[in-house]
């Protein structure tokens, strides 16, 4: 539930246009089609790139940069832990383990993955969390 309002106006943000590269051709690198938005008060920034029209390319970095700004102003903290795409576990088939970041613990890949035991991988992660 929303108990705020956040209200921001052009002036928060500062557009910037630059020279995109890659595939695309001399259109692409000569015209300054990509575009970068910063929202001034957070530091936090967006860009789009992926079209060779202005107005899409500006288009998809507010849309980025408006979905980091819901997410620092509206979140909770583990909600933003998970859009920053924090890695928990590593699988390795070919090394038959699985890492767990947070507690260290490492288990073989068929005892997790194929078995479908992971309640020592979830209650070690819980021990490390200080959730006991």
């Amino acid at each position: 539930m929303i108990d705020q309002e956040l209200h921001l106006t052009k002036k928060d943000f500062r557009v910037e246009w630059f020279s995109g590269s890659g595939a695309g051709g001399q259109h692409r690198n000569k015209h300054q089609n990509c575009c970068r938005i910063i929202h001034i008060a957070t530091g936090m920034r967006a860009q789009g790139a992926e079209s060779r029209d202005r107005v899409s390319n500006q288009r998809s970095a507010f849309n980025r940069l408006a979905k980091l700004i819901i997410a620092h102003f509206y979140s909770d903290e583990d909600e933003i832990r998970i859009k920053t795409r924090e890695t928990i576990r590593n699988y390795h088939g070919v090394r038959n383990e699985v890492h767990d970041k947070a507690s260290g613990l490492k288990m073989q890949y068929k005892d997790i993955v194929i078995d479908g035991d992971i309640a020592p991988m979830i209650d070690a992660r819980r021990k490390s969390m200080g959730a006991e």
